[in-house]
């Protein structure tokens, strides 16, 4: 379905069109057609945000768990948000063409519910991805486990869903987002079993420097070992690679300037998008926030439709998705 068709089904709603990214400030999408979306792609509110003493910790970057402020976009009792879910898992049912997919962020708390409404709407769970944060917040690191990780709810309605685990790199002139993953992922493995195995081989307590020194004398003796390994992804003659993808994944958080409290990296975005959808497929966001679906659509070629009902983010996004793509391409309406 092209845009403009689902452009011309809007009854008034403010909204921007960015070349092949339509943005509408709206606070449901009644007016997108079943059928018409090939993935889902979202990050819709937890249900987590609650005060703390977070601002007293001298090297925070997110303030305060009490981040939806006076707008209580992430706040309800537990049994409204259990309802909301099951509301968000029907529009999602709806708009899905039969096999496509769904990427939905959630928090831990609330997994069990997110899947079990996702089945109920007749949306089929398959796997959980673990998205690991290295640069998290060490808040409460004396008193618990730091929470360094969400998670993200993939599946399909019906079946033959899209997943590019097969890369042709004859015809994509830029690597993708799932080589990146892969290769790092593959020379890291490496990399980290060697440094355990120096370390436990150690009779008694080393010095940080000695420390430092088996780190940089494995980084050097395995570095060639590291590199072998990860481009074996690839045919021998370098046409494709094959993936082995697990359902873990690791990126920095976004930290600092933010133009969204719960902002997600567009890398991760971007990375999920080439997983579970075609260039040209239309990816929907309902809960668009400052559009970093948008832009994550824009990098990789797909189409996108972001969906934001909070004016001050909507605004924000607009203003993201202009300068991505350039104003000249642009039409607020």
């Amino acid at each position: 379905m092209q845009l403009s068709e689902i452009q011309s089904r809007l009854n008034g709603q403010k909204h921007s069109e960015f070349g092949d990214v339509l943005a509408v400030s709206d606070d449901n999408y009644s007016w997108l057609p079943g059928g018409s979306i090939d993935l889902v792609l979202t990050d819709p509110p937890f249900n987590i945000a609650r005060d703390t003493n977070f601002h007293t910790y001298e090297k925070n970057t997110i303030n305060s768990f009490r981040f939806d402020k006076d707008k209580g976009w992430d706040t309800y009792t537990p049994e409204g948000f259990r309802s909301l879910l099951g509301d968000w898992s029907k529009e999602f049912s709806r708009v899905l063409r039969p096999g496509g997919s769904f990427a939905v962020f959630c928090a831990d708390e609330y997994l069990s519910d997110l899947i079990n409404a996702l089945r109920e709407a007749g949306l089929k769970p398959r796997r959980t991805l673990t998205w690991r944060k290295p640069n998290a917040v060490p808040v409460n690191r004396k008193h618990m486990m730091m929470s360094a990780c969400e998670y993200i709810v993939l599946g399909v309605k019906g079946s033959k869903s899209v997943f590019n685990a097969d890369v042709d790199t004859r015809s994509d002139q830029q690597i993708s987002a799932q080589e990146i993953v892969s290769l790092a992922d593959k020379a890291s493995t490496v990399l980290d079993l060697e440094i355990r195995k120096g370390l436990n081989r150690l009779g008694s307590r080393p010095t940080p420097d000695e420390i430092r020194k088996i780190v940089e004398n494995v980084i050097s003796r395995e570095a060639s070992a590291a590199a072998e390994r990860a481009v074996k992804i690839y045919s021998d003659d370098g046409n494709s690679a094959e993936l082995c993808v697990p359902n873990y994944v690791a990126f920095n958080s976004k930290a600092g300037n933010r133009l969204h409290p719960t902002e997600k990296p567009v890398q991760l975005l971007t990375y999920l998008a080439e997983l579970f959808s075609k260039p040209g497929d239309l990816v929907l966001d309902p809960f668009s926030g400052s559009a970093s679906t948008g832009e994550a659509a824009a990098i990789s070629g797909r189409r996108a439709i972001l969906v934001e009902r909070d004016s001050e983010f909507f605004n924000k996004g607009v203003e993201r998705i202009k300068k991505i793509i350039g104003e000249s391409q642009s039409k607020l309406i």
